[in-house]
């Protein structure tokens, strides 16, 4: 069947940030501090996503504070200091503004050819309180018909919600979509059980996907591509 709308990932499908600049732990050597490796693993993987956080999706507000909470747990961890917590944050900000984000080469020629087709376009992402600028820093603000953020959700994938509620927003059911991202957790088994059939975009520069089973090439009903523009036989 035909899709009529295509639900893209957004970080590691359409775009990603060349240049980060200074990592956290060149920020925290700045300030004295190192940041061990079971602190690292436990802040990059705590289990947060397919996770609910409506009590701090109220406003942008709370989810920042909320941001910086789990920050400062982090920090404390590391025995930073509570001044030299607030100069780490500010350094940080500094350092990961949206306006660093690029989009890959054949995104905006892909996302066009789409849309010439017919398709409607959404971005479904686990992001935080600003997906709308991160998307218009890329260039890829009207590129794409609606825009879903974890953040304004609520609910990170790959909770059955947040495609349910990106469902609703598009007014199509689930087998009138397919669903792209980088992450097999979140863009494939998460769309896949809210019966949104999944292709597996995983660009070869990028490092391995924890989430990955050891029996994915087994798994055929799972389109797999390397750039965005391969999706244009895919949905054909």
């Amino acid at each position: 069947m035909t899709p009529r709308t295509v639900i893209l990932d957004f970080y590691g499908t359409l775009a990603e940030t060349p240049e980060w600049g200074p990592s956290w732990d060149d920020v925290l050597a700045e300030l004295g501090y190192t940041l061990p490796d079971d602190v690292r693993e436990r802040w990059w993987h705590d289990g947060i996503d397919g996770t609910e956080h409506d009590e701090h999706s109220v406003s942008r507000d709370h989810y920042v504070a909320w941001q910086q909470s789990r920050l400062r747990n982090m920090l404390t961890d590391c025995s930073v200091s509570s001044r030299d917590q607030d100069r780490f944050i500010e350094r940080v900000r500094e350092i990961s503004g949206h306006r660093h984000i690029r989009a890959f080469a054949e995104v905006h020629t892909t996302l066009a050819a789409l849309r010439e087709r017919g398709l409607v376009l959404a971005i479904c992402s686990n992001w935080d309180w600003d997906l709308d600028e991160a998307v218009e820093s890329a260039g890829l603000a009207d590129t794409v018909d609606v825009l879903i953020s974890s953040a304004w959700v609520g609910a990170r994938k790959p909770h059955p919600r947040i495609y349910a509620h990106t469902l609703e927003r598009l007014g199509v059911d689930a087998d009138d979509a397919v669903f792209v991202g980088d992450t097999w957790s979140c863009d494939v088994d998460g769309p896949r059980a809210a019966g949104i059939r999944a292709v597996y975009l995983r660009r070869t520069h990028l490092g391995p996907d924890m989430t990955r089973p050891a029996d994915y090439e087994s798994q055929n009903d799972v389109a797999r591509a390397t750039r965005l523009d391969a999706l244009l036989d895919v949905v054909s």
